[in-house]
Formats: C-alpha cells, sequence, structure tokens
C-alpha cells in the first residue's frame, strides 16, 4: 500500500510540476511560432529577404524553445524524484524497489489509464 501511495505521489508532484513550469504554454507558442514562420513562407506579398528573416527568426526562437522544454521537463522529472526519496529516507520503502514498482507494466499502464481520465475529465469540467 505505502509503494502505492508514493507512486501516486511521485507523479502528482511530476503532474504539479508539469503545470507549474509551464510546459504546455510553452509547447503551444513553439507550435503557434512554426505555423507563423509557415504562413511567412506561403505568404505571396513577402519577397524572398523577408520570408528567409522570418524564418530565421522562427529557427532561433525554436531553438530557444526547444531548450526550455527540455529544461522544464527535467525539471518535472526531478521533482518526481522527491516522494521517492522522502520515502528511502524515511525507510519506508527503498528506493531500489520502488522505481522497480513504476517500472513494472502494469503500473505504467493503471497510472496512465488513470491520468488520461483525469485529464478528459478535467476538460469536460473546466470547459463549462
Amino acid at each position: 500500500m505505502a509503494m502505492i501511495l508514493i507512486a501516486a505521489a511521485s507523479i502528482g508532484v511530476f503532474l504539479l510540476v508539469f503545470w507549474l513550469a509551464g510546459v504546455v504554454s510553452t509547447a503551444r507558442r513553439a507550435i503557434a511560432t512554426t505555423r507563423n514562420a509557415m504562413q511567412a513562407i506561403r505568404n505571396p506579398a513577402l519577397d524572398e529577404l523577408a520570408r528567409e528573416r522570418a524564418v530565421q527568426a522562427a529557427a532561433i526562437r525554436l531553438v530557444v524553445a526547444s531548450g526550455s522544454l527540455v529544461l522544464r521537463s527535467l525539471m518535472a522529472l526531478a521533482a518526481a524524484f522527491i516522494p521517492i526519496l522522502v520515502a528511502d529516507w524515511a525507510g519506508i520503502v527503498p528506493q531500489a524497489a520502488m522505481l522497480a514498482f513504476m517500472e513494472r507494466w502494469d503500473v505504467i499502464v493503471i497510472a496512465t489509464v488513470v491520468v488520461t481520465l483525469g485529464y478528459v475529465v478535467g476538460l469536460c469540467v473546466w470547459s463549462r
């Protein structure tokens, strides 16, 4: 039972930090940058130099956004280890046993289904 609670805490911390770090909003901005660059490429009113400048500016913004997404995701992943490390230090569950538990396919499937259902329910509730 302790392993399930610690796994749930770890997943919850990951999701919380993932959201607080703005991973989704940063990814949306990167997608918007890509769309804007594609519109600039297709814009017949722009000459080749203007198109090239727009694409180069978008490329720089995308490289920065990619680095930002990697760092934000790593921060969420590192934060997810906090409950596992605390449980290990407190002598509740050894870190190796906890990680072995969380790597099991049934735990991964159940966690994925629960998080996905939570996301879908959240969309239904918050979209009103």
